[in-house]
């Protein structure tokens, strides 16, 4: 199956559509009153939504954005990898797979290097490594960072 690097730079994309409409609904859920949110969930019928709930989707949603942002581009990365020489018997982690097709498409090292630095917040988010982890990584910036990346892999692969 033919991949394109529009095809996947449209799915991360389409992921920070996402982020953002989830990103809408939780400031007006964090602005709304008691009552607002009690209408809402009882036509649902579900419970009513705790403040801390509330509260915790606010401080997660940007991780958890980068998070699925991140497995788009590691799909889409893995995609290339798998048509090198050998690599379709080769089992390697993430770092490995974005510095190798990085080599193989001559993609500066400091583009490598800010993907790389995408992973490794992911890493840390996925296994809270870190507590803040706005300081460590805006989601826009890691957009930004794999969008980059992504740009330099040919129009086609596949």
């Amino acid at each position: 199956m033919p991949h394109s690097r529009y095809d996947w730079a449209l799915r991360i994309k389409a992921t920070e559509r996402e982020y953002h409409a989830v990103r809408v609904a939780v400031d007006w859920l964090l602005s709304a009153t008691a009552d607002e949110i009690h209408d809402i969930t009882e036509q649902r019928q579900w419970d009513d939504l705790a403040a801390a709930d509330t509260y915790a989707a606010d401080r997660h949603l940007e991780a958890t954005y980068i998070i699925r942002m991140f497995s788009v581009f590691e799909r889409a990365i893995g995609s290339y990898w798998r048509l090198l020489p050998g690599n379709d018997v080769r089992d390697v982690k993430g770092d490995v797979r974005i510095n190798e097709v990085g080599a193989t498409c001559v993609i500066l090292q400091d583009i490598i290097d800010e993907a790389q630095a995408v992973r490794a917040h992911r890493n840390n988010l996925v296994h809270r490594r870190i507590e803040d982890h706005y300081a460590a990584m805006a989601f826009a910036d890691a957009r930004a960072k794999l969008l980059t990346y992504l740009d330099e892999l040919p129009k086609e692969w596949g």
